[in-house]
């Protein structure tokens, strides 16, 4: 006998303003309102940020209307594609320093395609899920191999299978995802050092090096700069967001910002700060005027109904300090 599922009827347009006005939150222009729940998503836009407005479950605190909720949704992304974009430039220069570091590891090899083996990798074969992500990372560039070396159009892929009788790292470097690369950095150990050195060079012009930058570092960072990176890029909801694991406590940067060997190192404060580590001064500077811009304008929106709910409230939602948008200035570019 099957089980009886109870699944949610389906809601129109006006029943979904109804519920909302019946739980006291204003409709601030009904056709708008409308429109903008026909064009995104009820459950992504009301059960994903009603929740911090709230004096009680489904329950509004009395004054909040439609538009804080659509406001706070469009600050998350903004903060996403924020983000984001800096994320995907720390994945291109670490992407750089992959290649390079790798290429001269394998100059030492006998074939420069040894990547393409199991056995180039470090990792116990007793442990299923460190097989399991090797056969899945060689799995992966044999499918991009197959797959470009039969195309029609020409491609680097192509033209060294063609030509040079193989594809070298650097050529097959740009072909990867990030969730690719960072299974090669974490299985070859003979590159981890030389790639958290070459780092330094953005890292000291931050803050004074106190301490090296070291591999248990660097795969630390890189674990949570990715975990924050598919958050963002799935559209998942960025407030609240704790990685599974905190950061190790690096002195140089963690000692910067007051932040305690002992303190939680896993919220999107943390991935924020990390990120400089990756960065250009330039390229830190921009992702660090933008967040700071973005939460002023948050804070704008809030101060102008002081009876709803704190910018702090939302900072701490993030692992940001209290007040960082006051405090904070902006990095000279």
């Amino acid at each position: 006998m099957r089980g009886i599922f109870l699944v949610k009827p389906y809601k129109t347009l006006q029943e979904q303003l109804q519920i909302l006005h019946k739980r006291q939150l204003k409709l601030t222009d009904y056709q708008k309102n409308k429109l903008y729940l026909l064009t995104n998503n009820y459950y992504s836009i009301i059960n994903g940020y009603s929740k911090y407005f709230w004096i009680s479950t489904n329950k509004y605190i009395l004054g909040t209307e439609f538009d804080d909720i659509s406001m706070l949704y469009f600050i998350d992304r903004e903060l996403k594609f924020t983000f984001l974009k800096a994320i995907l430039e720390a994945e291109k220069h670490l992407r750089s320093l992959v290649a390079y570091t790798l290429c001269e590891e394998l100059s030492k090899s006998e074939h420069p395609t040894d990547y393409l083996k199991k056995s180039f990798y470090s990792y116990s074969p007793e442990k299923i899920n460190e097989s399991k992500e090797i056969e899945y990372l060689i799995r992966q560039i044999c499918k991009l191999l197959y797959k470009n070396k039969n195309k029609k159009a020409n491609n680097p892929i192509k033209n060294h299978i063609e030509k040079h009788d193989g594809v070298p790292f650097w050529v097959m470097v740009e072909y990867l995802t990030f969730g690719e690369l960072k299974i090669i950095i974490k299985y070859l150990p003979s590159i981890q050092n030389k790639i958290a050195k070459r780092l330094c060079s953005f890292i000291s012009s931050k803050m004074t090096l106190s301490a090296m930058f070291t591999q248990a570092e660097l795969l630390s960072f890189i674990e949570n700069i990715f975990e924050t990176r598919n958050v963002c890029a799935h559209d998942s909801r960025l407030l609240d967001y704790k990685c599974r694991k905190n950061v190790l406590y690096y002195p140089p940067l963690h000692d910067k910002y007051f932040i305690l060997k002992t303190a939680p190192k896993n919220s999107v404060y943390n991935t924020f700060l990390i990120l400089q580590c990756f960065l250009s001064d330039t390229q830190y500077s921009i992702f660090h005027n933008t967040v700071l811009k973005r939460l002023k304008y948050l804070d704008k929106s809030l101060a102008s109904k002081s009876y709803l709910i704190s910018t702090n409230k939302i900072l701490g939602t993030l692992g940001f300090p209290d007040n960082w948008h006051k405090t904070e200035k902006p990095i000279k570019q």
